[in-house]
């Protein structure tokens, strides 16, 4: 039995009252960073920052079809994609508007279980891939990138060097969401600031878009003043004007740590960045602001891939290999187009876990590289 509220939410409600063609136990898995609610059988209905949508599952043993996109709510683009015993969930709206770990999923259909990480599992649906960008909404967002070199584009004269942002918008869908990337090389948080490399981003936000937020390469950098901040006070000052600029134009910042140097001892990744990824991990928790811990990520990717293989994702390049380096190179800050790719891989896929709003414009649920 379908019905429609006010606010144009359709709500599925199987069970004693309509049999919705689904056997209980075998709804499939959804997973959430905190407590379920709105359970019912063989539908379920997600919750994120205002946007809802309604899933329901197909017939008993049958894939199922994608049946609804989420309505559009304030803070941006949310859909609800539904496969035979499958729901997703973006998990409970932060402040901000991004939905953060820990908060209440969306409805499981009967029979699935709650597991951390806001994820989805299938019942029965195997191999299907799940769209997160559903619908055409009313406009694409854009999701703007800014940071220092590690993030930034790169001409083709110096290919196959890449910033993780370059080739992030190839994991959006189209009608959901564009990237631009504005990371400039040698940049600190506060040379970007001081520069007036944020002007042009902060006026052109229009409500709903993203801003995603990389500095710390460069504030490392003591012995230059035009670059360097200190942790716990000029480094929080100038993330904390990047988060409130934002949302003063209703945009949605997200704070990412610095992902980590090729720089190794034994077989355990060092600590380059010191003091830089907590304060970023404090000054997101004190304003409420998404977090993509990039830092603790890289080093649990890195260290399972172990060191020669990690060295393959940074610009370390026999000679002759590329024609734009025919002498060879060394560099284990900055990254080839692997590993450019494979970073923003890493970063999307944790947002998805995480269950955050960002992740709803994806074109399909990211594997973890």
């Amino acid at each position: 039995m379908v019905f429609k509220s006010r606010f144009g939410i359709v709500l599925v409600l199987c069970g004693a009252l309509v049999d919705c063609g689904a056997e209980p136990g075998t709804a499939g898995e959804l997973a959430a960073g905190g407590r379920t609610s709105s359970a019912v059988q063989g539908g379920a209905m997600s919750s994120a920052s205002g946007e809802a949508g309604a899933a329901a599952s197909g017939a008993p043993g049958s894939a199922g079809q994608p049946l609804s996109a989420g309505s559009s709510g304030a803070s941006g683009s949310s859909g609800a994609g539904a496969i035979a015993g499958v729901a997703t969930s973006g998990g409970a709206a932060s402040s901000n508007g991004g939905a953060s770990a820990g908060g209440t999923s969306g409805g499981a259909a009967s029979g699935g279980t709650a597991s951390g990480g806001g994820r989805s599992g299938s019942g029965g649906s195997a191999g299907a891939t799940l769209s997160v960008c559903t619908g055409i909404p009313a406009r694409a967002v854009t999701v703007y990138v800014i940071g220092d070199s590690t993030a930034s584009v790169y001409a083709s004269d110096l290919f196959p060097r890449m910033g993780w942002g370059q080739p992030l918008g190839e994991l959006f869908g189209k009608a959901c969401a564009v990237v631009s990337d504005k990371a400039l090389s040698g940049r600190s948080s506060k040379s970007f600031y001081d520069e007036g490399a944020w002007t042009p981003v902060r006026a052109a936000l229009k409500s709903g878009d993203y801003v995603l937020i990389q500095f710390g390469h460069n504030d490392e950098k003591s012995d230059e003043p035009t670059l360097y901040t200190e942790p716990q006070t000029t480094y929080k000052q100038y993330l904390t004007k990047y988060v409130d600029e934002a949302r003063a134009k209703q945009a949605i910042p997200v704070l990412l740590t610095s992902i980590n140097r090729n720089s190794w001892s034994g077989a355990t990744l060092k600590d380059t960045h010191g003091a830089y990824p907590p304060a970023m991990r404090e000054l997101a928790a004190a304003l409420k602001v998404d977090l993509i811990d990039m830092t603790a990520l890289s080093k649990q990717y890195f260290e399972r891939l172990g060191q020669t293989e990690t060295t393959k994702l940074f610009l370390n390049l026999a000679a002759g290999q590329f024609p734009n380096y025919p002498n060879g190179n060394t560099d284990n800050t900055h990254f080839q187009e692997s590993g450019a790719r494979k970073i923003g891989q890493l970063a999307m896929s944790n947002a998805y876990g995480q269950g955050l709003t960002l992740a709803s414009l994806l074109e399909a649920i990211p594997s973890t590289p």
